[in-house]
């Protein structure tokens, strides 16, 4: 039934020449040669006489008994795809999209194989016969690209969750009623046909619609189930995108209904496009409702059969128990034929459900080295994050592709050094477990006020800190972005003598033997600075080079000997506003250590009047 080849052209039906039919059927070619071509690859391999295809070759499967005529155009375009596959969708784009549309993708898809005189199109697929076009897979990954690019403006393919890519299936849905099978064909199957039979022929209807896939029936098929497995003939060349499987699926679920039946239920088992474990076959098992008539027909027919058999072979009294007998005979042997498949059924449902439990282990396992190793990232990421500065550790993050290099840029940035007053004296009759945590909450307390004005801590300096404002991100007020920084820090050491002591600690020493409080000194320096990657390519930090960080570094020693506070340069002091600029006074012109030229100060504070001072201490 399947082989009946119906063409409509004008409410007229026109039969194929016998001869020709005959000649594609056996492979003979147009020169008259005796070679058959096999079919099951991509490659037309030729076999002579005495070996054609009958198991001397490399194919897989059964010989193809309809191996489909070379394309009559090109040999750009291997035949590959039967037009008959293809036909559906492009009926679907049509009614979508108008066949103009469909025509030029259609064209552009041959010039994209190397056919350039513009012999494929559209219009010719609908003038030739099915049977006789085909196409290569080439051919229609191009045109499945160019639908989304020409016809939907996707300049990538979407995700595979995309509703566009339902097309192809409903393509498939599409090729098994009346407008794809054609109304000829679709009466016959109607009238004749049932879904089991056209399941049970798969395998055939795989050879005569394409030369690169086979298709098997797994085990035996049993009423209303049938498991499918289809496969390249060469996987290492063959590629295919996951809406063949699509198109595929929309087939096998259309066949119930060519006789009104629903869908048949399909369960997409193993998949050669899953992302995450591709098989090597894609298999398909299939659930559908058979027709009610014949399974009545065969039965009645196994009846008769029967009754026949005891008539004139058991030898009864009379018709009626002939009658009789014949009817438990053949109940008896239904009953013993669906035992059987209901066995088969259940090792068959039994094996598939242990591989899908397997599968399902194998993927839980998957899934929880995944999340293993992501729970080892984000506890390192916090780890590590700890020890890089918030802006740095950014940077890293959008650049993660790009490993870092030594080396940096110039650029304009403010540069503030601190440290804390009275550091010397205090640690003196402190623990070092109580230095180190009276150092830990100072230096808390001075990241918070840093960061929380733009700046970016490069390093603790033993009882001192570096901070940067303008490097590595771009601050454009840096120069009175560092000096609100200081203000904050001023109120901070404030808050930190009041609550701190160190924990109680001073309180019980060093208060004892010094009145001296905590505070601190800051020096800030605006200047043209390189900032970058310090060190060897095994080992390196983000630093600041350049005479403004030396400058800095000198202004906040330079407190002692001027009994301030902080030291502010007359180029910080200049890009200052005008109420930043009355917090600290001028303190003349003064020379530093490793410059010739001296150097205009602006100071603020007092120590030797701050808040909780009865005396100058002298540190050095």
């Amino acid at each position: 039934l399947i082989m009946i080849q119906c063409r409509e052209q004008g409410g007229d039906e026109k039969k194929e020449d016998e001869s020709d039919m005959a000649s594609i059927s056996t492979g003979i070619n147009d020169t008259g040669d005796n070679d058959a071509v096999c079919g099951h690859s991509d490659q037309q391999h030729q076999h002579s006489d005495q070996d054609s295809c009958t198991g001397n070759c490399d194919c897989d499967d059964e010989p193809n008994t309809a191996t489909p005529p070379p394309y009559r155009h090109h040999s750009n375009n291997p035949p590959e795809i039967s037009l008959r596959v293809l036909l559906p969708l492009l009926y679907l784009l049509e009614q979508r999209h108008g066949p103009n549309k469909v025509n030029s993708i259609v064209t552009a898809a041959g010039y994209a194989v190397g056919i350039t005189d513009g012999s494929i199109s559209y219009h010719s697929f609908l003038e030739a016969s099915p049977d006789d076009v085909w196409i290569s897979v080439n051919f229609h990954t191009e045109l499945r690209n160019l639908i989304f690019a020409k016809l939907y403006d996707m300049e990538e393919l979407p995700p595979r969750s995309h509703p566009l890519w339902q097309m192809w299936r409903e393509a498939g849905i599409l090729a098994f009623q009346k407008e794809g099978l054609g109304s000829a064909m679709y009466q016959v199957l109607k009238a004749f046909g049932s879904p089991g039979i056209l399941y049970r022929n798969l395998p055939f209807s795989c050879r005569r619609g394409n030369t690169v896939l086979s298709c098997k029936l797994l085990k035996s098929p049993v009423a209303g189930r049938v498991e499918v497995s289809m496969r390249p003939h060469h996987p290492d060349t063959y590629e295919e995108g996951h809406e063949c499987c699509l198109n595929r699926i929309g087939c096998l679920e259309a066949i119930p209904l060519i006789w009104g039946l629903k869908k048949a239920e399909v369960e997409h088992t193993r998949c050669m496009h899953d992302p995450v474990n591709p098989a090597d076959e894609c298999r398909y098992v299939i659930r559908f409702e058979d027709r009610w008539i014949l399974g009545v027909a065969k039965a009645l027919l196994g009846s008769a059969l029967c009754f026949v058999a005891v008539f004139y072979y058991v030898p009864l009294p009379s018709f009626s128990a002939s009658f009789a007998a014949g009817l438990i005979l053949s109940l008896a042997l239904e009953g013993n034929l669906r035992l059987l498949r209901v066995r088969n059924l259940y090792k068959q449902d039994l094996e598939h459900m242990r591989h899908i439990v397997d599968l399902y282990d194998k993927r839980y396992m998957d899934l929880w080295k995944e999340s293993e190793e992501l729970r080892r990232l984000t506890l390192d990421n916090r780890n590590i994050s700890a020890y890089v500065p918030p802006p740095l550790l950014n940077r890293l993050r959008v650049r993660r592709e790009q490993a870092p290099r030594l080396g940096g840029s110039k650029r304009e940035a403010t540069i503030v050094f601190t440290d804390i007053r009275g550091y010397s004296t205090i640690s003196e009759h402190l623990d070092p477990s109580q230095t180190l945590q009276m150092l830990n909450e100072v230096f808390s307390a001075w990241v918070k006020d840093v960061q929380s004005h733009g700046g970016t801590v490069l390093e603790f300096l033993g009882d001192g800190m570096l901070a940067v404002f303008g490097a590595p991100n771009d601050i454009p007020d840096h120069p009175a972005q560092a000096v609100r920084c200081l203000q904050a820090m001023v109120h901070t050491m404030e808050r930190l003598n009041k609550t701190l002591q160190v924990n109680g600690g001073m309180r019980s020493s060093a208060a004892k033997r010094s009145s001296t409080k905590l505070g601190f000194r800051g020096g800030v320096h605006t200047g043209m600075v390189v900032a970058g990657n310090l060190g060897s390519a095994t080992q390196m930090k983000y630093a600041v080079v350049g005479d403004a960080v030396n400058v800095a570094a000198r202004l906040e020693q330079l407190n002692k000997s001027l009994g301030t506070v902080v030291a502010v340069s007359g180029e910080t002091y200049a890009r200052l506003p005008d109420n930043l600029k009355k917090w600290v006074g001028p303190k003349g012109h003064h020379f530093v250590k490793g410059r010739n030229q001296a150097v205009e100060v602006y100071t603020h504070g007092n120590f030797s009047t701050m808040p909780g001072r009865s005396r100058r201490l002298s540190l050095d």
